[in-house]
C-alpha cells in the first residue's frame, strides 16, 4: 500500500517535472522569437542608416561637383 502510494507521488512529481519543463521550453521560444524580431529590427535600421549614408555621399557629391564649376577657368 506505502509502496503504491509512493509510486503514486514519484508519478505525480514527475509529471509536475515535465510540465515545468515544457514551460521552460515554451519561455526559450519566446525569448528565441523575441531576439529574431530584435534582430531583424536592428538589421532594418542598419540598411535605412546605410541608406542614408548613401543619400548624404550622393548630396555631398553634388555638392562637390557644382563647386568645381564655380571654380575660376585658368
Amino acid at each position: 500500500m506505502e509502496c503504491s502510494y509512493q509510486l503514486s507521488a514519484f508519478r505525480f512529481q514527475l509529471s509536475a517535472f515535465r510540465f515545468q519543463l515544457s514551460v521552460f521550453s515554451y519561455q526559450l521560444s519566446a525569448v528565441s522569437y523575441q531576439l529574431s524580431v530584435f534582430s531583424f529590427q536592428l538589421s532594418a535600421i542598419s540598411y535605412q542608416l546605410s541608406g542614408f549614408s548613401y543619400q548624404v555621399s550622393a548630396i555631398s557629391y553634388q555638392l562637390l561637383a557644382i563647386s568645381f564649376q564655380f571654380l575660376p577657368k585658368g
